[in-house]
């Protein structure tokens, strides 16, 4: 099936595009406020404070707003938290122009982001399957995943030019025009509103954790994005102090970011353009294991020169194993517990960000180095733990 599919649903493709923009200033702001606390502290462990500021409530937020998206209209609730992401950016941006910034400011404004971030992810990939046909399912989650990933390509390079050029506030703007436009978007979508719910308001938390918890296959996967975004994807928010090393600057992060970007985007849209009918399970679990030999290769670089070709090949197998993930499970999951589910399985994100603190602070604590290689051998023990006992995955062919 052609890809791109999807995209000829008008309501799919008028979300998408939006979207799109919101993933953008997703990215961004990821390199701009990194830049920002870094240049306000000159501290590596401020990058996992602020990291964990915004990560800690999103793993929270992240499980209300898959309840949220299961009982209420996803359209007004994309409408709402893409205007409050926006305004509190563009006050952000605000107070970075007139250099009256502190980092205390970055703190909190990284909480609040991280409240609304919460409840933005569960709700995006829980709305989206619901208004494309079952048959474009695939599609539509691989254009999903190519924004988050494909975001990563252009936008940290353009964005750490540009934050040379200008200050960090550019970026933050730009980041808050970004959910502006996805706020406009919403206008021109569709209402879409679940079944009211008899159970009560306990019954219906717990009903998405029960799910997860009693199904082999869902709660072995989730954990492994657990594992990979905590303990490898967390060196993302350490990189200015691991660029620094090199004498680097916010070009070089930029690049950096873009290097991750492409290597992600490629293997997401491999993992959505092939069929693969035998051992999916195990070509996961092996993925996963690639991502974190390649990331502890990028630690152990000795020139700037040879960490974008590793980082871009690890993320290849990151992206493979992201996309795959996500796919098995969308179609996997029952309908009227898809946005919990979501919900659980979208903790992952915050888990890379609030990594950040994992490997700022062995940064601190020995060298950057020790923080970056660490978190991908305790990620490849575990895996090869899910191999040898996890008959779910090792059994898993193909999607269907």
């Amino acid at each position: 099936m052609n890809p791109l599919v999807a995209l000829s649903s008008r309501d799919f493709r008028i979300y998408w595009l939006g979207s799109l923009f919101a993933m953008f200033g997703h990215r961004l702001i990821i390199v701009a406020i990194s830049i920002l606390i870094y240049r306000l502290t000159g501290s590596a462990i401020s990058l996992g404070i602020v990291a964990a500021a915004s990560a800690i409530p999103i793993m929270f937020f992240n499980l209300i707003g898959g309840i949220i998206a299961d009982k209420y209209n996803v359209r007004i609730i994309l409408f709402l938290l893409s205007f409050f992401i926006s305004l509190t950016l563009g006050f952000l941006a605000f107070i970075d122009i007139n250099e009256i910034v502190k980092p205390f400011h970055v703190y909190i404004i990284s909480v609040l982001l991280g409240i609304l971030l919460g409840i933005d992810f569960p709700a995006r990939n829980s709305y989206f399957p619901r208004i494309i046909p079952d048959k474009y399912l695939k599609s539509g989650i691989t254009l999903n995943g190519a924004t988050f990933a494909g975001s990563s390509v252009i936008v940290p390079t353009i964005g750490g030019l540009l934050i040379v050029q200008y200050g960090s506030s550019i970026g933050i703007f730009l980041s808050s025009l970004g959910y502006l436009i996805m706020c406009f978007s919403t206008f021109f979508l569709p209402n879409v509103k679940m079944k009211n719910e008899t159970s009560n308001n306990l019954n219906f938390f717990t009903e998405g954790l029960k799910f997860v918890k009693n199904n082999e296959l869902f709660y072995s996967l989730i954990l492994v994005t657990y594992f990979t975004n905590f303990f490898i994807f967390g060196y993302i928010q350490a990189l200015p102090a691991f660029i620094d090393i090199f004498n680097g600057t916010a070009r070089e992060l930029g690049f950096m970011f873009s290097s991750a970007g492409i290597g992600a985007l490629t293997g997401l849209l491999t993992a959505g353009n092939i069929n693969i009918k035998n051992h999916l399970g195990i070509k996961i679990l092996l993925s996963a294991s690639m991502f974190s030999l390649f990331i502890i290769l990028v630690s152990l670089s000795t020139s700037i020169i040879y960490i974008f070709p590793l980082a871009l090949i690890g993320h290849f197998f990151n992206g493979f194993t992201t996309l795959s993930i996500w796919a098995i499970l969308q179609h996997k999951v029952p309908e009227n517990i898809r946005g919990r589910v979501m919900g659980i399985l979208s903790i992952h994100i915050s888990l890379g960000v609030l990594g950040g603190l994992w490997v700022g602070g062995m940064g601190e604590l020995f060298n950057i180095r020790v923080g970056m290689t660490l978190g991908p051998i305790i990620c490849l023990l575990f895996l090869a733990y899910l191999l040898s006992t996890k008959k779910s995955i090792r059994n898993l062919k193909s999607i269907n």
